[in-house]
């Protein structure tokens, strides 16, 4: 479960700031761009409120270690969020999900080392993002 701490919205897109309430970390400006594919997004989200939320990781797996990647541990293969196939990953602690499609071409490995330029929100609640729909 994560506590909002802050939503900084633009005219379509939002960034959010999330305190994981299991592990204490600050996920901070999650890209939110739910709301440009569809009327069903997650506009509803308060600051200082409490959701389950699912957050994806932008960016690509990398062959080894460089100095902007980080290692995950993929704990799970196969899991849909709304059709979309994920592999849920573990850094340190805190869980994400990586779309099975950005490891095209390479062997999938428990741990792997991945370069992640953003976090998205993909799901909130039982709200999944239209894209993954």
């Amino acid at each position: 479960m994560y506590k909002v701490l802050k939503v900084d919205k633009c005219e379509r897109t939002s960034f959010v700031d999330l305190l994981n309430l299991d592990t204490e970390t600050q996920d901070l400006e999650c890209f939110d761009d739910s709301s440009v594919v569809s009327d069903d997004n997650f506009k509803f989200i308060e600051e200082g409120k409490i959701y389950d939320c699912k957050l994806e990781l932008f960016g690509e797996f990398e062959q080894e270690k460089t100095d902007s990647s980080t290692e995950v541990t993929i704990i799970e293969k196969g899991v849909l969020l709304g059709n979309t196939k994920y592999f849920k990953v573990l850094i340190n602690s805190d869980v994400y999900y990586i779309r099975e499609s950005d490891a095209e071409n390479i062997e999938v490995k428990e741990k792997m080392y991945y370069d992640f330029t953003r976090k998205d929100l993909v799901q909130v609640d039982n709200v999944v993002h239209a894209d993954r729909l």
